[in-house]
């Protein structure tokens, strides 16, 4: 949803400025509006470089969901949670939420990695208490690549 209004907004903010630049630049005595134009399209531009560089690293750092085939070849492992923490951002009607796991496969020494994740306000309060350990998969080659079922 978010995603969704900061690329509106941007698309918006760009044509506005590209026509009143087109329009204006031409008379001498609209110079100035030409000028308030650009600004439209720089704002245009810049808000669309936060809207994607902010939901980018969010989604870098997702839980993800595996494909048939991934699942098949991943190792089962336990991830423990560590901390949760709800962030302002929303999709969906889900806030994000952030968590610190501990996971542990079943063949090899466990690690700790933060990751994010959609969850129902019910869920996150269950989990920001801590003390919460959920079945979760990873991949072989790559152990930040997890998946945890409950939580998708």
């Amino acid at each position: 949803m978010a995603s969704t209004v900061f690329g509106t907004t941007a698309v918006i903010a760009v044509v506005v400025g590209v026509v009143l630049f087109l329009r204006l630049r031409r008379k001498p005595e609209t110079r100035a509006g030409a000028y308030i134009s650009a600004t439209f399209l720089f704002l245009g531009a810049g808000i669309l470089t936060m809207g994607s560089v902010s939901f980018a690293s969010l989604e870098s750092a997702a839980l993800r969901t595996f494909t048939e085939q991934e699942r098949a070849a991943a190792m089962p492992c336990d991830a423990a949670v560590l901390g949760a923490e709800e962030t302002s951002n929303k999709l969906n009607g889900r806030y994000i939420w952030l968590l610190r796991l501990r996971v542990t496969p079943q063949a090899g020494s466990p690690y700790e990695i933060e990751r994010t994740a959609r969850l129902t306000s019910s869920m996150g309060e269950r989990l920001e208490r801590g003390g919460v350990v959920l079945p979760c998969l990873v991949a072989r080659t790559d152990n930040t690549r997890i998946e945890i079922p409950a939580l998708a």
